[in-house]
């Protein structure tokens, strides 16, 4: 039996205000947020940000991880992973083309810094037309991790954005598995491209075992999808049954 925490991407309650995100969650059994940056941000005074930490912290959740963070150029992640580590995050997420390696060299040189992992976010066509852009393979990823192999630069494994691309997350998870840091744990179906995980095509039991063999996470498995704001508490309720069962099994 696979043991690791469950976690949501704040991400799926996009028309939510993260106060109203807390009262949802106190409907789950889910205290571990990776915060996306429209509840919070870098950008966010000192205000809104203490106010958000204590509510936060009322809510007795915590915060696992923050982004995901899109980059296009150097200069642009120092902000962000301060952020995340002043909230208290574990890992930052984050998304900018496989070519750069200045980039990269950066981050890498932040998490040192600031003593945080860093995860590398795939990215699928559902939100990209320029795939070069964006990490969207198992090649993507292996090239750069195996060019830097650093133990706080990671893959974050969106199982959802892999299956659009038709790579098998399995595959992800069996070839680089221990440079895996965080997860994203989304699925598609023939109803919504973007679905809870067990909704389709993911073999979640499976999956998870296959975590446990191959990545040594400390992150908790993070539930993500796009929904209508109207179902979000619910498919959270079922997302989260889905991945505790396959933790069970």
């Amino acid at each position: 039996m696979a043991t690791f925490d469950v976690g949501v991407q704040s991400v799926v309650y996009k028309e939510y205000s993260l106060y109203e995100l807390l009262d949802e969650l106190g409907e789950t059994g889910i205290d571990q947020l990776e915060l996306w940056g429209r509840h919070l941000d870098a950008e966010d005074d000192e205000e809104t940000v203490a106010a958000a930490e204590d509510a936060i912290a009322d809510a007795g959740v915590s915060v696992c991880g923050h982004g995901v963070v899109d980059l296009d150029d150097t200069g642009q992640a120092r902000e962000h992973v301060a952020f995340a580590d002043r909230i208290g995050a574990d890992y930052v997420t984050v998304n900018y083309p496989p070519a750069r390696d200045d980039v990269t060299e950066e981050l890498i040189d932040l998490a040192e810094e600031f003593d945080i992992d860093v995860g590398i976010h795939n990215y699928s066509s559902v939100h990209h037309d320029d795939l070069s852009k964006v990490f969207s393979s198992i090649d993507d990823a292996r090239d750069v991790l195996d060019e830097y192999d650093h133990p706080r630069l990671g893959l974050c494994a969106d199982t959802g954005h892999f299956l659009v691309e038709d790579v098998d997350p399995v595959e992800v998870i069996r070839e680089l598995g221990d440079r895996i840091n965080s997860v994203h744990l989304k699925d598609t179906s023939e109803a919504e491209e973007e679905d809870v995980p067990g909704a389709g095509r993911l073999d979640l039991p499976f999956l998870v075992d296959l975590l446990d063999e191959h990545a040594d996470l400390d992150a908790p498995l993070v539930i993500e999808y796009e929904l209508p704001a109207e179902r979000a508490t619910e498919a959270l309720i079922e997302a989260e049954r889905n991945v505790r069962a396959a933790l069970d099994d």
